[in-house]
C-alpha cells in the first residue's frame, strides 16, 4: 500500500508541474522543478524519512501523512511570498491598516517628541512602514535619542524598529509590525484551498489518537 501512495504522489507531483507550465501566472515551487529531474536513488532518499515513519505507524497514519504533505507545501508556498515581500519596494499597500497605521505615526511623532521630531513623510504598505525624518546635520546624538524615543513608543503600538537608514538630509526609519501579510486574490486562493480544512482535521484527528 505504501508503495502505491508514493506512486501516487509522484504522479501528482508531475501532474502538478504540468499544471503550472500551462498557467501563466502561476509560481511553480523549487523543490517540484527539482524533483523532475531526480534519480530513482534520489527520489528513494527522498522518502527514506517517511518509509521510518510509515514503520513505526502503520497504514493508520497515510491520510494523515498525505494531509500533512499537502499543508507543508501550503507552509512552504507562504515563506515564498513573505520573502517576495521582504523589502520595502516590493510590497502592495494594505490599505486599511496602512492608512490606520499612517494616523498613530503622526500622533506618535508629535506627542513623544512634542515637534522636535520633524517627520517629512511617513507610508506603510504591508506589514513595513518607512518615517522620513529631517536630518539637516546628520544622526546627531539629540537626534538618536529622540528616534529612539519615538520607536520604543511605537512599539507599544506592535510596530518594532526593523532598520535605520540614512541619507543626505533624513534618516529613513523602517518599522515592522506582527501581522499577517495580505495577499491578492490569486495567492490567497492558492493558501486556503477548500481542502485545507480537512487535512488539518486529518493530522489533527491521527495527533489526538496518539495522546
Amino acid at each position: 500500500m505504501l508503495m502505491a501512495f508514493i506512486r501516487q504522489y509522484w504522479r501528482y507531483l508531475v501532474l502538478g508541474s504540468a499544471c503550472y507550465i500551462v498557467i501563466p501566472w502561476a509560481k511553480a515551487p523549487e523543490w517540484q522543478i527539482a524533483a523532475l529531474w531526480q534519480s530513482e536513488q534520489e527520489t528513494a532518499d527522498l522518502f527514506k524519512p517517511l518509509l521510518k515513519f510509515y514503520k513505526k505507524h502503520g497504514d493508520d497514519v497515510l491520510p494523515a501523512l498525505q494531509a500533512q504533505l499537502e499543508l507543508n507545501k501550503l507552509r512552504d508556498y507562504e515563506r515564498e511570498l513573505i520573502a517576495d515581500n521582504a523589502k520595502f519596494a516590493d510590497q502592495a499597500r494594505d490599505d486599511k491598516w496602512a492608512t490606520a497605521s499612517e494616523f498613530v505615526i503622526a500622533h506618535i511623532a508629535t506627542s513623544v517628541s512634542k515637534n522636535e521630531l520633524r517627520i517629512y513623510d511617513a507610508e506603510c504598505r504591508n506589514d513595513l512602514c518607512q518615517i522620513e525624518i529631517a536630518a539637516p546635520k546628520g544622526l546627531t546624538k539629540e537626534l538618536s535619542q529622540l528616534i529612539l524615543k519615538f520607536a520604543s513608543t511605537l512599539k507599544a503600538g506592535d510596530l518594532e524598529f526593523h532598520q535605520l537608514l540614512e541619507e543626505s538630509d533624513r534618516i529613513i526609519l523602517e518599522v515592522k509590525a506582527g501581522k499577517r501579510l495580505k495577499y491578492n486574490f490569486i495567492d490567497e486562493w492558492r493558501l486556503t484551498p477548500a481542502a485545507r480544512e480537512q487535512w488539518l482535521a486529518e493530522v489533527g484527528a491521527w495527533l489526538k489518537k496518539q495522546k
